[in-house]
């Protein structure tokens, strides 16, 4: 992953936004009903848009279904009930409008992270560095909501994990620490909020399937593990950002 990818997340947002603007300004002068693309537009985004919720529900049950054992898949659980949340209201099942479901669905998700129970939020929210003293497990397991803070990480025996910030954020410092394996997946959960990651001169950086929309991941790092004659190890980005992001660098 390189600055290349942030700059093409960038260039694909703006082409869309000229695209919208084109359609709106092409509509308002008539032409498009003058050769009868409206209409055939105007069903194509009807269509798109009634797939969404079921796409996202899909997107939440195959993250579930890939993740590895041993990690808790989280974000697979939150994208998931989004979907699902959309679908009941868009087929209106129970006599359920999204208007009727959009403040009790607020309330449980507040009331879930103020208790935060282990089985449901299987990690901390907005934890500090001394709270990683004797965690030697290398699962990294992250929420910050509203929130955030700097974690400094000392495990040499990393894992991978998940992070999600909503409305807040994380600094990891991952250079005094070291993978088990020689390569590690994390995946970044950013919903207007966003990562910074620190890592070592000998990690290198990789970007894999990562959805970007009005934001992105950014890697300013450089390897050098041969020229300091270290093992190579890959840290592998995977995620979702929405208006939000992280940033990644030695």
């Amino acid at each position: 992953m390189s600055d290349h990818d942030a700059q093409d997340g960038r260039r694909t947002t703006a082409i869309i936004l000229l695209a919208v603007a084109g359609y709106i300004i092409l509509a308002n002068t008539g032409l498009m009903d003058f050769f009868g693309i409206s209409n055939i537009i105007g069903w194509v985004i009807r269509t798109a848009f009634s797939l969404v919720p079921a796409a996202i529900l899909a997107l939440g049950v195959f993250w579930i279904i890939k993740t590895k054992d041993g990690q808790k898949p989280v974000i697979g659980w939150i994208v998931a009930v989004i979907g699902l949340v959309f679908l009941v209201s868009q087929t209106e099942l129970f006599g359920l409008s999204f208007g009727n479901m959009f403040l009790p669905m607020w309330l449980v998700i507040v009331a879930v992270v103020l208790m935060n129970p282990r089985d449901l939020l299987p990690r901390r929210m907005n934890m500090l560095s001394e709270e990683l003293e004797g965690d030697n497990k290398g699962l990294i397991q992250l929420v910050a909501f509203m929130g955030g803070g700097e974690l400094e990480y000392t495990s040499q025996n990393l894992k991978g994990g998940e992070v999600v910030a909503f409305m807040g954020g994380y600094k990891l410092d991952f250079t005094e620490s070291d993978m088990e394996a020689d390569s590690m997946e994390l995946n970044l959960f950013c919903v207007m909020g966003g990562v910074e990651i620190l890592v070592p001169p000998n990690w290198d950086v990789e970007k894999r399937g990562a959805v970007c929309i009005m934001g992105g991941f950014s890697n300013k790092t450089t390897c050098m593990a041969e020229e300091l004659e270290l093992p190579r190890k890959t840290l592998i980005i995977k995620g979702f950002a929405l208006m939000g992001g992280g940033e990644i660098r030695n």
